[in-house]
């Protein structure tokens, strides 16, 4: 009994969520073993007074498990609940890990720790990946969207925004006093994020860094250091033709995450459920279906599929015109929120939320993962502008 007084309950809770998230690059079942043990820890510390359940901001709570709840919303709107029943299980970690995160008074050590940590399983993740890289150099794999996950730990896109928050901690809190270990993990994550072909993730890569070298170098250093980015992202550009390509599909309007979000709208407009969408049961076992797109008149580019792969658009297939609206009115006041908040939440929060434009972050763990231990995280007091060293 002594020995469990003398455990620092929220440093604890703190470092397991961190676990949960690190884990994504090796074990679901691992990960999902780390939440469990958070929430027995969690509770043990309820019953020996060492949490407070009362310090949950309850506004703040319910701000973030909206996504849960228009996904409820949804699937009480579906003709076939059953298949709805399976997103309402993978988006639990939603409900769950704020619950445990934002009742914890943390220190700068507590969540310096905890980020150490999830830097190191980003660490092995990227050796892992630069393996792979090695291994397929010869193969004529490398930066062709297709064949990266012969190259990456875990889906590619998901990769690279999980290593651009390991970045993001690292430049923000220098978690890494020896400037050649940190110059040599920052390099090693970077070529990782390279490798990851995320679009989205590249340029938040590109954005974070020049945040970054604004705040921290003279007027001059910093122009230098942007000409020189600009010279290496031009040749890299034109040595990486596929690289090349995607993005100027983009720009041209060719690209296949517009066909999917044009496919989407179709699907909306075609089936007359505007208000309250189609229920998220219903159009994920349709889409399935071979014939689909007949019941749903004549949609543009068919063949690329009904995927959103945007997570407010899925909202808008699934909840309808109530959902934007609540989103809408969610975010508005997560802006309120992020405002107060300190350069690293508003980053990460950037990030998150950017990357969630080009994907149904809510259909993979490793999306609910990222978005639940994430945005309670940064929205706690400890990551406010007028926090003190002390916190």
């Amino acid at each position: 009994m002594r020995l469990i007084s003398k455990i620092e309950f929220n440093e604890s809770i703190l470092v397991l969520v961190l676990l949960y998230l690190g884990f994504a690059f090796f074990s679901v079942a691992i990960a999902n073993i780390m939440l469990a043990i958070s929430g027995g820890v969690f509770l043990l510390g309820l019953a020996l007074k060492k949490i407070n359940l009362l310090n949950l901001h309850w506004k703040t709570y319910l701000l973030i498990i909206v996504p849960y709840i228009l996904t409820s919303i949804s699937v009480l709107n579906s003709e076939n609940m059953d298949p709805g029943m399976s997103y309402l299980s993978l988006r639990l970690p939603i409900v769950v890990v704020p619950l445990l995160v934002l009742p914890l008074m943390l220190k700068k050590e507590h969540i310096n720790t905890a980020l150490k940590i999830y830097v190191l399983f980003c660490l092995v993740a990227s050796f892992i990946t630069l393996y792979n890289a090695i291994k397929y150099f010869n193969e004529g794999l490398l930066f062709k969207t297709d064949f990266t996950h012969f190259i990456t730990i875990i889906q590619h896109p998901y990769l690279g925004v999980y290593l651009l928050i390991a970045i993001t901690s690292i430049l923000e809190y220098s978690l890494f006093k020896n400037k050649c270990l940190r110059t040599t993990v920052l390099l090693t994550l970077s070529i990782s994020i390279v490798l990851s072909t995320s679009r989205i993730v590249y340029l938040l890569y590109l954005i974070i860094l020049g945040i970054y070298f604004f705040k921290k170098l003279p007027k001059i250093k910093f122009i230098l250091v942007i000409l020189v980015m600009g010279l290496v992202v031009s040749v890299f550009l034109i040595i990486g033709k596929d690289i090349f390509y995607k993005f100027k599909n983009s720009i041209e309007g060719n690209s296949p995450r517009i066909m999917l979000w044009t496919n989407s709208i179709e699907v909306v407009r075609a089936s007359d459920s505007y208000f309250l969408g189609i229920g998220i049961g219903d159009y994920y076992a349709d889409k399935k279906d071979p014939y689909f797109a007949e019941g749903y008149g004549e949609l543009t580019f068919g063949e690329y599929g009904y995927n959103p792969h945007s997570q407010p658009l899925e909202f808008f297939i699934t909840n309808g015109i109530l959902g934007v609206v609540i989103l809408l009115v969610a975010m508005y006041f997560f802006l309120l929120k992020i405002k107060s908040q300190n350069s690293f939440a508003q980053l990460i929060f950037i990030s998150v939320v950017s990357f969630s434009l080009t994907e149904c972050i809510f259909n993979r763990q490793y999306g609910v993962q990222l978005y639940s231990v994430l945005l309670p995280l940064i929205m706690m007091n400890n990551f406010s502008k007028h926090t003190h060293e002390k916190t």
